[in-house]
């Protein structure tokens, strides 16, 4: 054939005969592009296997575990996902549409350039249909992951912020012990961050240090005894921190001159029934 290129159902087909200027001066022979191009269409089956920016893995373990201590952060960062992909689908759903008018209006017109333009739309066209699906299937899974973290914490469907803001006391001193974990394995020693992060919510730096290297030591030794500690043990210790410091973060709040973190009357409530 001699059109420049060839749209399927799968873009543009590279071949020979599609690639023969373009690599006119290519040391690749005949029988090794034949043998190239016969295997391209594999990419278009692993693109639909693993197309999206993130494995389901990735997303569900890494993402949700470390961004958040909180089941609210959690549904709040699945929100997010949901929402970046929306907008997503959206701009590629107006972006198909103005192609489609490209098209019509280059495929009527006489000019070689017209035809290769029109051409050269469809082939893309291909590749924004192949990443809108990989978004939607993204959306499926963080919408089921929404709905399995809402039921296993016994969120109420209609939470709202207040429910919201409830969290965020134990999610910062949860995260501020994680992070003073971190610290002192990476470098020996808390970094001056974690220790701004523990003043604000009315830990002292000091008495959240020793907790933290207690808490090592305390695996350390279970290692030595040839005991294999789980995560488990973390998080116990990062809950334990929680109802030691859970409302230390007064003091902070009077020294502030504030008496409470949250104004209800601005809040979003969920609706009276």
């Amino acid at each position: 054939m001699n059109d420049i290129s060839k749209i399927n159902g799968h873009g543009l087909v590279l071949s020979k005969n599609v690639l023969g200027d373009l690599l006119k001066y290519s040391a690749i022979s005949d029988e090794g592009l034949q043998k190239i191009c016969d295997r391209l269409p594999e990419l278009h089956r692993g693109k639909k296997i693993c197309g999206r920016k993130n494995s389901q893995t990735t997303s569900t373990l890494m993402s949700m575990t470390m961004i958040a201590d909180s089941p609210y952060r959690q549904l709040k960062q699945c929100l997010s996902q949901i929402d970046n992909k929306r907008n997503a689908l959206i701009e590629a759903h107006f972006n198909i549409k103005k192609d489609e008018v490209r098209i019509k209006r280059y495929e009527k017109g006489d000019d070689e350039l017209d035809k290769v333009e029109a051409e050269h739309i469809k082939a893309t066209m291909y590749e924004v249909r192949t990443s809108a699906e990989n978004a939607m299937k993204e959306i499926g899974m963080y919408q089921d992951i929404y709905e399995q973290i809402r039921a296993s914490h016994n969120i109420p469907v209609d939470w709202d912020e207040e429910d919201y803001e409830e969290q965020e006391i134990p999610h910062a001193l949860r995260m501020s012990f994680r992070q003073a974990i971190q610290n002192i394995m990476s470098s020996g020693k808390v970094a001056i961050s974690t220790v701004e992060y523990w003043e604000q919510f009315g830990v002292h730096p000091l008495v959240g240090e020793k907790l933290t290297r207690d808490y090592l030591e305390s695996v350390a030794l279970e290692i030595r005894d040839n005991k294999l500690p789980s995560v488990v043990s973390m998080h116990k210790f990062l809950d334990h921190m929680v109802e030691t410091f859970k409302d230390e973060h007064k003091h902070s709040l009077t020294r502030i001159g504030v008496d409470a973190i949250v104004n209800h009357q601005y809040a979003y409530k969920k609706q009276k029934k």
